[in-house]
């Protein structure tokens, strides 16, 4: 697979900014951890956008998931809870839950014309504590791998994770797509390359088959590479 950067081109088809929103649920008490957000974000959006793009997805649904894949593939990341988690998921668009995070992910549409129970929801300012956690066994995963040099909010990272699965959905075989999809999309995200693998950043860069470049609207200089990522049975090290 070459190297695949979002953002930058295409242009948007009508020149109306359009994104995918996600909504994570985060309540108080417990609250999820910084990795369980990132991989469960990755893993719902590669699901949803499989599901929302799918012979059997409703008409409409699937045509705005394709404008939207058409142009900059932007996402904005919310958090949600009690009350407010419930009312949103009366929107359409896929839930999912893996491990301790639910997700859910909404149908794309114009930025200014977000649904008002998704639109009320908070973006930003969602960072969460990440306890100490022993590498995971990547077979059968995707491997993402989050920029150690830059510092990320959890929403941040998690709209960078979702554009890696994204991305690597897309150039995965028909039948490794299946395969990825039919065990729900797992990953597994990498905070520390060098404890991983005893591999820097540049050269992870420079050999990843996807390799994500922000487009800089928050947090980031605009072109800083956020997350490099492998497919399934392709994990570094």
């Amino acid at each position: 697979m070459a190297p695949v950067t979002p953002y930058a081109d295409p242009p948007e088809p009508d020149g109306v900014p359009w994104a995918l929103q996600v909504v994570v649920r985060v309540e108080k008490d417990p609250s999820p951890a910084h990795l369980a957000v990132l991989r469960s974000v990755a893993s719902a959006v590669a699901l949803a956008l499989a599901d929302l793009t799918s012979e059997a997805a409703e008409p409409e649904e699937r045509a705005r998931t394709e404008r939207w894949r058409a142009g900059p593939i932007r996402k904005v990341v919310r958090r949600a809870r009690g009350a407010g988690w419930t009312r949103q998921l009366a929107v359409p668009g896929v839930r999912s839950h893996h491990g301790e995070v639910d997700v859910a992910v909404h149908v794309p549409g114009p930025v200014d014309d977000v649904h008002p129970e998704v639109g009320r929801l908070q973006v930003g300012g969602l960072s969460l504590e990440q306890p100490d956690e022993g590498p995971r066994d990547p077979a059968g995963r995707a491997v993402l791998v989050v920029n150690p040099h830059v510092e990320m909010t959890t929403g941040k990272a998690a709209a960078q994770v979702g554009h890696a699965a994204q991305l690597v959905l897309q150039d995965l075989p028909a039948e490794a797509a299946g395969a990825w999809l039919a065990t729900g999309a797992p990953v597994e995200v990498v905070l520390d390359p060098v404890g991983a693998w005893g591999e820097d950043w540049d050269r992870l860069v420079a050999r990843a088959p996807v390799v994500v470049a922000d487009g800089g609207f928050t947090e980031v200089a605009p072109g800083t590479v956020t997350v490099v990522a492998f497919p399934p049975g392709d994990a570094p090290g």
